[in-house]
């Protein structure tokens, strides 16, 4: 008797796996190519020599730390868990959002995922949505810290996975315990990531209304996020911070500040991706074992 032909979304995973291992050296010299481009725009209006160097490491470290916030959203969203196979999946698709479209990066992790198709999307939804809703309370929360009460509310948005997860973890893996653990979880990620854009604000212009600076960095990323047409939110997150400090900051401080915590997301990820991007063995597609029938856990 003859083998059995692969089913074509076996092939369709393979052709995936082939396509990141050749393709992701490439686009991350791209995404490094155009920070690198609006560095020397932002250049032109601030004297690198006054920069407070000294606070870049300090920001670096916080960087990291949000990054790896993400990857541990995703593993918590797809199996529970954190797990370094997963960690490593994201670390590698990750660097697709800078391809146009910007949807490659979620798309490539629905490919990938294990379950019946609307369980996949649920869970490559569900990471986006934790994100957004976690950077958006984040955001509310600094800028009412500040006396802005009108952004108050958004602190309320946090809760919005776990509720959705109770109206429909029935139908997916997403029940509410995994769900509040990676709410939690990016929560803590965006944290990292505000208080990154108060030392990179603070190393272009000083201590200035750091809450307002990471309230609007905050903001700003999920700006960025939903404006899929932007590969990597590039030049929307940065108009974004630009815009919510208008009135607080020079825009020239903004601006070079937003560039450089862009250039600080970027080396976060470089350095993360050896770690726990690099390759010890074949991707897999990923997901719980019950994902793989599409039941919840």
């Amino acid at each position: 008797m003859s083998a059995a032909l692969p089913r074509p979304d076996a092939r369709a995973r393979r052709v995936l796996r082939r396509a990141l291992a050749v393709l992701q050296p490439l686009w991350l010299i791209a995404a490094v190519g155009l920070v690198a481009a609006m560095a020397v725009v932002a250049a032109r209006d601030v004297p690198l020599e006054d920069l407070r160097w000294w606070l870049l490491p300090a920001a670096l470290a916080a960087t990291v730390v949000w990054w790896i916030g993400l990857a541990r959203v995703w593993s918590l969203v797809v199996a529970g868990a954190v797990r370094r196979e997963d960690l490593r999946t994201w670390c590698r698709t990750q660097p697709l959002r800078y391809l146009p479209g910007g949807v490659w990066a979620p798309a490539s992790r629905l490919a990938l995922t294990r379950g019946a198709p609307t369980d996949r999307v649920a869970t490559v939804a569900a990471e986006n949505v934790v994100a957004l809703c976690a950077a958006g309370a984040i955001g509310g929360l600094c800028l009412a810290l500040d006396g802005r009460l009108a952004w108050a509310p958004l602190v309320l948005v946090a809760v919005i996975p776990v509720v959705a997860a109770r109206l429909t973890g029935s139908a997916s893996r997403l029940d509410t315990g995994r769900t509040t653990a990676a709410t939690l979880n990016a929560l803590v990620a965006f944290a990292a990531y505000a208080g990154a854009a108060v030392l990179a604000q603070a190393a272009v212009s000083g201590w200035q209304e750091p809450e307002v600076v990471a309230g609007a960095a905050a903001l700003a990323w999920a700006a960025g996020l939903v404006a899929v047409f932007a590969p990597g939110g590039v030049g929307v997150r940065e108009l974004a911070y630009v815009g919510l400090l208008a009135g607080t900051l020079p825009r020239a401080d903004a601006l070079a500040a937003a560039v450089t915590l862009r250039l600080l997301t970027i080396i976060a990820e470089l350095a993360v991706l050896p770690a726990l991007g690099r390759h010890t063995g074949p991707m897999h597609t990923f997901g719980d074992e019950s994902s793989r029938t599409g039941r919840s856990v």
